[in-house]
């Protein structure tokens, strides 16, 4: 009959210091690992700044539209509620495009995926919504 501790794995030596407890003995510091690569700031800063590029991109386009409903004969309010409606859809489509560019294992979990793509299908529903009422 095999002994029961030969079938454990070796214990596992930690390089980094261990916080000792008031009674002196060393406890190993616990570190949570779910598989997915961590996110560098260099990275972050990138998406980031994609992002306000993409904002001020998307403001612009608003603007035009919003203009161009109004050349139509749409009243200047529901235009300009549809170009709202334009930029928060396309922004939030864009948002989920960068994170899923910085890091698609973390980024892509529903967590992260399904308010803004909600939000993301109702402004554009809601911009298409407001898109054919005239004056």
């Amino acid at each position: 009959m095999a002994d029961s501790t030969s079938l454990l794995p070796p214990p596992v030596q930690s390089t980094t210091p261990a916080a000792t407890t008031g009674t002196g003995t060393a406890t190993p510091p616990i570190t949570l690992n779910l598989g997915a690569p961590r996110t560098d700031s260099r990275d972050a800063i990138i998406g980031v700044v994609v992002l306000v590029v993409l904002a001020i991109l998307f403001f612009v386009i608003k603007n035009s539209y919003a203009n161009w409903r109004v050349k139509e004969r749409v009243s200047p309010s529901r235009a300009n509620a549809s170009g709202w409606f334009l930029f928060l859809g396309l922004l939030a489509a864009s948002a989920i495009g960068v994170l899923a560019f910085i890091n698609p294992v973390q980024f892509l979990a529903p967590l992260f995926l399904g308010p803004l793509g909600v939000l993301a299908i109702a402004s554009l529903i809601a911009a298409l919504a407001t898109f054919s009422a005239k004056k």
